[in-house]
């Protein structure tokens, strides 16, 4: 009976990508691999992978970040959207599930492993063309940090655990924002109790959050 349920029709891979970015000094960068094998050996790329058939898509995620970068990530992830154009990837059908994040500087040590030639730290569009369609990925996952930098929680997380105006002026100038608005943004988190001034420390502020 069972096999009555199983239906013949094709069936695509499902990969995911992820997108991390940080703020080092005054300029968003994220972390990219160097593609060691075909399609693309030799063009930059996000890291990602191939879902496994009992993996769960955030296990997928953080396992394929540290197979290809080296990079142990233990912190959230946002999806940011689905990219399953026919011809997108020229081994067959596949469908990714897009992911990112944003990580605190120091910069963690990142390299090549897996089938990454190299990983390495890139300003967003300074790698491009990337493979496979991973500048869509790319604008998408930079459309997601302008609006969560505003709205959700990826100000808070990229900013240093202690930050004044100076360095929200430098995240709001990075993602393309009004410098201006910087302000306006810092008094809606004082209000909503999400920051706090730091004492002895005039203009310092930090997050409430545990």
């Amino acid at each position: 009976m069972a096999a009555s349920y199983c239906y013949k029709y094709p069936r695509p891979a499902v990969t995911v990508d992820f997108v991390v970015f940080a703020l080092v000094e005054k300029t968003l960068k994220v972390l990219l691999i160097q593609r060691k094998h075909d399609p693309f050996a030799g063009s930059w790329a996000i890291p990602g992978g191939f879902l496994e058939m009992d993996e769960p898509v955030e296990t997928a995620v953080r396992r394929e970040l540290l197979e290809e970068t080296t990079l142990d990530y233990k912190g959230p992830v946002a999806p940011i959207g689905v990219f399953g154009a026919p011809g997108r990837d020229p081994r067959g059908r596949t469908i990714s599930l897009a992911h990112a994040t944003v990580i605190r500087t120091p910069l963690p040590e990142v390299g090549g492993a897996d089938d990454a030639a190299e990983a390495g730290w890139f300003e967003p569009r300074a790698a491009s063309p990337l493979a496979f369609d991973h500048d869509a990925i790319m604008e998408a996952a930079l459309a997601w940090l302008g609006r969560d930098v505003v709205e959700g929680q990826a100000g808070l997380a990229i900013l240093p655990p202690v930050f004044g105006d100076s360095e929200i002026q430098d995240l709001f100038r990075a993602i393309g924002k009004n410098v201006r608005s910087a302000t306006a943004w810092r008094n809606r988190l004082l209000r909503a109790g999400r920051i706090k001034p730091v004492p002895r420390r005039d203009g310092r502020y930090r997050s409430t959050a545990k």
